[in-house]
């Protein structure tokens, strides 16, 4: 069934619940288990339902060609394994808010690579736009003292996921554009996930481990793999595919609104240098973006 453009927009919107939530629930569990073996559960669950649903749906979407693994092998080794070793890297060092800000600044990061991938022209207000929001997510990162040029290692980790998640979304459109949303969805995690399990059992210990995290952690690690990865990446993709990685990317700023609204929900509260940050972060994809209020005239005759 096609969807509507509202509807298709309701989904973007969704898929940043999605992962604005995901920054609390793998911070909540950032403790308990360490990122590869988190990241594998996680895509292990993903990888599984994503099957599942291809084979009660039936046949594949479109007949893939043997050169389109030389697209899906690495955009699914950069947005699967790439990202989320580094996200759950992230959030063993910094804050939820801080991992959601700085993940903000995927609007601004996916427009350069869209200058240099699908060329696409910026405008003046674009570039004042990500100058404000680089700023706000500055201001994050040095706690508010704009002297400090060190960064947190778990902000620079969140730094390098949100630049391989944007090199990912843009990428999919410059290169895996003719495969349907479902279909790339299934075969990038599927590609990741393995990933992820092969350098977990390398490196890690995930069978002990596992077996050792209650019934709580578990469950999380299942909101990630079921709500943040398999409905998050196909409502993201199907906006990337009919809204394009620019459009859909602005969604990105309520990220950090909704892992805001989520921590407060559990009784933590955002100190005023987070709160600032957000804000500019906020203005500077909104500035971007070039949305403007609609205003409505109703008029009688």
């Amino acid at each position: 069934m096609k969807q509507t453009h509202s509807e298709i927009w309701l989904m973007v919107i969704l898929s940043t619940f999605f992962w604005g939530s995901n920054f609390n629930a793998g911070h909540a569990i950032a403790g308990a288990v360490t990122p590869l073996t988190a990241a594998a559960e996680r895509f292990a669950l993903a990888l599984v339902l994503f099957w599942v649903l291809r084979f009660v749906w039936g046949k594949a979407e479109s007949t893939l060609r043997a050169r389109d693994a030389l697209v899906l092998v690495p955009l699914g080794i950069i947005g699967v394994f790439g990202f989320n070793y580094a996200f759950f890297t992230a959030l063993h060092t910094t804050s939820a808010l801080n991992a959601a800000l700085i993940m903000a600044l995927s609007p601004m990061v996916s427009m350069i690579f869209s200058v240099m991938l699908l060329k696409v022209n910026i405008h003046g207000r674009q570039y004042a736009g990500m100058l404000i929001a680089f700023v706000g997510v500055t201001l994050v990162i040095t706690g508010g003292d704009l002297r400090l040029l060190h960064i947190a290692p778990g902000d620079a980790w969140m730094l390098l996921a949100c630049t391989v998640w944007s090199l990912y979304s843009v990428g999919s459109k410059k290169y895996a554009a003719h495969i349907p949303p479902l279909q790339f969805a299934r075969w990038t995690v599927s590609i990741g996930a393995i990933a992820l399990i092969l350098a977990a059992l390398m490196v890690e210990h995930p069978l002990s481990s596992m077996g050792q995290l209650s019934l709580t952690n578990h469950a999380i690690l299942f909101y990630m793999g079921i709500c943040g990865s398999v409905l998050a990446y196909i409502f993201w993709l199907k906006g990337i595919y009919f809204l394009g990685p620019n459009n859909s990317a602005i969604a990105f700023n309520l990220v950090p609104v909704f892992t805001l609204l989520v921590s407060l929900v559990f009784g933590t509260l955002p100190n005023l240098v987070q709160v600032a940050g957000m804000l500019l972060v906020f203005v500077g994809v909104i500035i971007s973006s070039g949305w403007r209020p609609r205003i409505i005239n109703n008029r009688h005759n």
